[in-house]
């Protein structure tokens, strides 16, 4: 993965992702000040443009550091021994709450990157990439006995997202009302206890 702002300490580099994170997801492209972001990113201007050109250089090289951020953390984090399919949704799960613990906007980022269509150009960009973590994802050593007899696997899999999709929104709900992320090890329980319910309903009864 291309690194972005490379050589800045971790912190200061952070703080200047999450300010440009967070203007870009809370306005379009044209109205984006980048006035904004120096001041909330605690920098001058003048070092802003020294790693970026321009706006559109600085926003371009956002959208690919946050799409290779996401599939480079699962690439490496996930457990692909595994052969529980449910276990690994939740695995890849907390590695994106564990992302957007460390950048709370990289979620609402990410759905303006959807509906301006930018993640399927950056698809394009990344073909072979996404096809392959996406197969891997879904057959790399994966049981599909453990589900129940007859049940409709796409339908399963769509409620899952559902509930963990309205389970961020939840979550960035809380931040942007108190400014403060959600515990880890309550994520953690969360997400667990949610899927755990699901396997009751979708997997057959272990012996």
């Amino acid at each position: 993965m291309e690194e972005i702002l490379k050589n800045m300490e971790k912190g200061k580099r952070d703080k200047i992702i999450n300010s440009a994170l967070e203007e870009f997801s809370k306005n379009v492209f044209q109205k984006a000040s980048t006035n904004k972001i120096v001041q909330k990113a605690g920098i001058s201007k003048g070092l802003l443009f020294h790693y970026f050109n321009s706006k559109r250089e600085l926003y371009d090289k956002l959208e690919e550091y946050v799409v290779l951020l996401i599939t480079d953390a699962i690439r490496e984090q996930v457990d692909w021994t595994g052969s529980d399919l449910v276990e690994r949704i939740k695995q890849i799960t907390l590695i994106k709450f564990k992302l957007m613990n460390q950048y709370p906007y990289i979620y609402d980022f990410s759905l303006a990157m959807l509906k301006n269509g930018s993640v399927e150009a950056l698809k394009g960009r990344y073909e072979k990439d996404f096809t392959g973590l996406m197969t891997k994802v879904y057959q790399e050593n994966i049981d599909y006995g453990l589900f129940k007899e007859g049940i409709d696997l796409q339908k399963v899999l769509r409620i899952i997202q559902w509930t963990l999709d309205k389970y961020g929104e939840e979550f960035i709900e809380k931040f942007k009302q108190t400014g403060k992320c959600i515990e880890p090890d309550q994520i953690y329980t969360d997400v667990e206890d949610y899927l755990n319910i699901l396997k009751i309903a979708f997997y057959k009864e272990q012996k």
